[in-house]
């Protein structure tokens, strides 16, 4: 029973990555039909409703928790913890880059990066605005799925490591939404690696905050804000400084993590003490 219930932690969230899947697929069946660019956001955020109508069911159904507990807050600091790890991030980022030899380039803001093709629109702040809405719920959505839910569950059974890992992985694969085998390609080659290095670090924040959902949904949303509108573009000047410079970032910010919690450990840990020598006193 023990080894059957341990397997099925595993299998269940591929399970819910291959419904995902179905709903990226006619989404992008569908978006083919639209040449305005605020319809195209409209249509990710339902998309995204959907998916977290899965998450919600695999949640209850298969992993037992509820949606109460799942996104219960666990410390509101934490919050700000996330926060502030979001701004050094990219302040370690464009500061390494620099380092490297990058070159820093200025645009316009409002922009709509990523979705530069799509010239038409009915106001450019208005589809700017559905793209933060889009960026923030799709950062929640993300989290519950990804850390509520597949983290916990395979951690659960297979402990902290292969949690993270397969919950990473996991959160990578699902960025692939466009069906063409050049843009699947382009994406291994140019963003998997960000992702899966961000999924580690959201993973280990997601461990240290206790489980505590809105800390990394803090952090995934600001850094999702910052993607898509700081109007700031870097380039680097070899091959493989944006990979070394991503995998540098996060080690950094794995690093800094690990000696912040072990810094409020430990205060944590002297509170306790001090108030026990005090009414034992």
């Amino acid at each position: 029973m023990a080894s059957k219930n341990g397997l099925r932690a595993l299998l269940c969230p591929f399970l819910l990555l291959v419904f995902i899947y179905l709903v990226w697929y006619a989404r992008y069946l569908i978006w083919q039909w639209f040449g305005s660019v605020e319809p195209i956001f409209l249509m990710l955020i339902l998309s995204y409703l959907v998916v977290l109508l899965f998450s919600i069911f695999f949640l209850k159904k298969e992993a037992k928790i509820s949606l109460s507990e799942a996104l219960k807050v666990r410390n509101y600091r934490l919050i700000l913890v996330g926060m502030v790890f979001a701004f050094l991030f990219q302040a370690l980022w464009l500061l390494i880059s620099l380092g490297v030899g990058g070159d820093l380039e200025f645009s316009s803001f409002p922009g709509l990066k990523g979705y530069e093709g799509y010239a038409v629109y009915s106001s450019l702040l208005f589809a700017f605005t559905l793209y933060v809405v889009f960026a923030l719920f799709g950062a929640f959505v993300e989290e519950v799925t990804f850390r509520g839910y597949a983290q916990s569950r395979i951690a659960s059974r297979h402990g902290l490591i292969m949690g993270v890992l397969i919950a990473s992985l996991l959160f990578s694969l699902e960025h692939i939404h466009i069906f063409q085998w050049n843009w699947i390609e382009k994406f291994f080659q140019a963003q998997f690696i960000y992702v899966l290095c961000f999924g580690i670090l959201v993973g280990y924040l997601f461990f240290k905050s206790k489980g505590d959902i809105w800390s990394v949904f803090a952090f995934h949303a600001l850094m999702n804000i910052f993607n898509i509108s700081l109007p700031v573009k870097v380039t680097h000047t070899f091959p493989i400084a944006t990979q070394f410079v991503t995998i540098t970032s996060f080690i950094l910010m794995i690093l800094i993590l690990r000696l912040v919690a072990l810094k409020f450990d430990s205060f944590i840990t002297t509170a306790v003490v001090m108030v026990r020598n005090g009414k034992d006193a």
